[in-house]
């Protein structure tokens, strides 16, 4: 499986510019719009006030979860099918868990050159409630699409990643060897290209799955198992 760096989620999320944050009221789920301010080897950072729900969630529950897409989630036209077009990007979704940086390490994160701690500091001389967070540790997906096939000979990239301590599931689902009987049914139906012949078996290739099902449905022994929760 995959993995890529916390400075490659940082240039992701830049790049998004504004994802949205999930948080929890009891059961209750809040989302909003927030601005990431960078990130570090330690984590991602963001600001809120604390003043407002989305900073009394943080403390009560620090579970978040985050997710954006770029350049734009809106379709435009028509592909040669037909469908809806939408032009190659990526979207980023991540779970994790967050904290509250302490005046202390905001100051002498920001003495010795951070960002998001210089950042911090001066928001909070502006707006004297900011409060910086840091999403620890956590786990995720970038999933880069090209529906189209206008820049290579497959429709998705998926890479997971987890930081932290975390870890984190294969993506796709699994054709299990010892059911498969070779048919290639599955291989005729999947239009993502995530399935290759093994041998006498056929296996699907996880970061190319999109998990559609199609190959499930066509499978005459039900030898193929749905994805994991990442």
């Amino acid at each position: 499986m995959q993995s890529i760096p916390l400075a490659e989620i940082h240039e992701a999320i830049a790049k998004i510019g504004c994802p949205t944050f999930t948080t929890l009221d009891g059961d209750t789920m809040h989302s909003r719009i927030i601005s990431v301010c960078g990130g570090d080897d330690e984590g991602i950072y963001f600001l809120t006030m604390n003043v407002k729900p989305f900073y009394r969630q943080l403390k009560a529950n620090p579970q978040v979860a985050l997710c954006g897409i770029y350049p734009s989630g809106r379709k435009e036209g028509k592909n040669k099918d037909g469908q809806p077009y939408l032009e190659p990007g990526f979207f980023l979704r991540l779970t994790g868990e967050a904290r509250e940086v302490t005046d202390e390490e905001v100051r002498k994160k920001a003495q010795a050159g951070s960002e998001p701690h210089q950042y911090a500091l001066e928001d909070a001389e502006r707006y004297p409630a900011m409060r910086l967070f840091c999403i620890f540790k956590g786990k995720g997906e970038i999933f880069d699409y090209d529906f189209e096939m206008e820049n290579r000979d497959h429709k998705l990239l998926r890479t997971r990643f987890a930081f932290g301590g975390e870890s984190v599931s294969e993506a796709g689902v699994h054709i299990d060897p010892t059911a498969c009987i070779g048919c290639g049914a599955c291989f005729e139906t999947c239009t993502f290209k995530a399935i290759e012949e093994d041998g006498n078996v056929f296996r699907v290739q996880g970061e190319w799955c999109d998990e559609c099902g199609s190959c499930i449905q066509v499978c005459p022994v039900e030898a193929i198992e749905v994805s994991e929760t990442m």
